[in-house]
């Protein structure tokens, strides 16, 4: 009997043909080459938070408001089809063959994490966002493969606990771990129209369920769990009866959190917000927890700051026409610049334009020229009295005079390092500052 029908495969194929492009795209982004695309990067949900907390914007609130105004029309499209990280998250499925089905509703797990996340963003600590951000953990990823020669075994830790969960539970960072998620599900639970099973058609198959990698569907039960339904669309392809439909039918939302989940989640957060408001300086204790001092890109403005916002996802290190912009590691919470091999391009402001989170300043080229980010450290004994630091110095810095040492005069310098790495007996370094300020 059920061979005589087919599942509606026309909206998994534009599903996946869009996810593609979208994947296609975020790749892209990370590439020196097609800068134009890394406007996509800030289309996405995570980062798009992160900016609004920590630099608002009329434009960062739009995009965030439509994020949630889709989820609650249409359902959590974005996990399945626009971020990267719910994408890759597929591939990873695809590759293992991965089987989907029964998964348990980890709504208590859930709404702990979200409601720490929400603590820290009313204290405006995006940074939080460093490590459940799924767009961030993607770049993260990702600048490990592009850079997999200088990239050091622990960049690719995200990569191998995502792979577990996969494993383990198919998408169940999506649907129990990830913020994001979390408050797409909100939104698409109480939405305007929802997925739902049909009484009428539906034949007891048990396709949907089989198919569904969230676990939102009990076909015994012919309910689908909209707050966890990503829109995969895998069932709507799968179902050979055409059952599972679109529509306003809620007595099929399977997930109906009991008021002990509402309460429960409630003392934690105003537990959290009650313990930050009664003087923990969670500044200061960033600051006491920096490990040393480290020079930042132009636009980071101080090291606590940036700490604080910056999501690591690598766009500016990618970006980096110098490419003195390094990933984080053992000794730098975040990323930070290394003269080694190069210098801050005086006509470059790649990180000012791609940093999605606002961690680095928006600038024009004369502020980024005029942005001071570290000072010159000369050891005079080593100095050759060459003059290639004054020739090399595109502010005037570094005066020399022939057979004499050179005069420094740092109010004019901005710390670019074009004096370090021209000198041909390692006389100068870069010293980082406290804070980054204009000249």
């Amino acid at each position: 009997m059920l061979k005589k029908f087919r599942g509606n495969k026309k909206p998994y194929i534009i599903r996946i043909a869009f996810a593609i492009l979208i994947f296609i795209l975020s790749i892209l982004a990370f590439l020196p080459d097609y800068k134009p695309f890394t406007t996509i990067m800030a289309l996405n949900l995570g980062p798009a938070i992160a900016k609004w907390i920590s630099d608002f914007s009329t434009v960062t609130l739009i995009v965030v408001l439509l994020h949630l105004a889709i989820a609650f029309l249409f359902g959590r499209f974005y996990c399945s089809t626009v971020c990267p990280f719910g994408i890759l998250q597929d591939i990873i499925g695809g590759i293992f063959r991965r089987k989907s089905g029964k998964a348990k509703n980890f709504y208590y797990i859930r709404y702990t994490i979200f409601a720490v996340v929400i603590v820290f963003l009313i204290l405006k600590i995006p940074a939080v966002l460093r490590f459940l951000d799924p767009y961030s953990n993607f770049g993260n990823i990702l600048t490990g493969f592009l850079n997999f020669k200088t990239t050091a075994i622990w960049t690719f830790i995200p990569l191998i606990i995502i792979t577990a969960l996969v494993l383990w539970k198919n998408r169940i960072f999506c649907t129990t771990i990830c913020p994001v998620g979390t408050a797409l599900g909100l939104c698409s639970n109480f939405g305007y129209k929802k997925l739902y099973i049909s009484d009428e058609v539906c034949v007891g198959c048990g396709q949907c369920e089989k198919e569904c990698p969230t676990g939102a569907i009990n076909s015994k039960e012919k309910s689908l769990d909209n707050e966890r339904c990503i829109r995969c669309m895998r069932c709507v392809a799968k179902c050979p009866g055409h059952g599972i439909l679109y529509g306003n039918k809620q007595e099929n939302i399977q997930f109906k959190p009991s008021r002990r989940t509402f309460i429960t989640t409630g003392v934690i957060l105003a537990a959290a917000v009650g313990i930050f408001a009664k003087g923990k300086d969670v500044a200061k204790v960033v600051i006491e927890n920096i490990k040393n001092k480290y020079i930042l890109p132009p636009g980071a403005g101080s090291q606590e700051e940036f700490i604080q916002k910056c999501t690591n996802c690598g766009l500016c290190v990618e970006h980096c026409k110098g490419k003195i912009l390094r990933k984080p590691d053992a000794e730098h919470e975040t990323v930070y610049v290394d003269f080694s091999s190069g210098k801050c391009q005086f006509d470059c402001k790649n990180c000012s334009d791609v940093c999605p989170t606002g961690a680095i300043k928006k600038m024009t080229l004369n502020e980024k020229q005029n942005t001071r980010i570290g000072l010159v450290k000369f050891d005079y004994e080593t100095c050759s009295k060459c003059g290639l630091c004054a020739h090399m110095c595109p502010k005037g810095a570094i005066t020399h005079n022939f057979g004499e040492k050179p005069v420094y005069n740092p109010q004019k310098c901005i710390g670019c390092g074009a004096c370090k790495i021209i000198c041909p007996v390692k006389a100068i370094e870069i010293v980082a500052i406290n804070k980054q300020s204009q000249i």
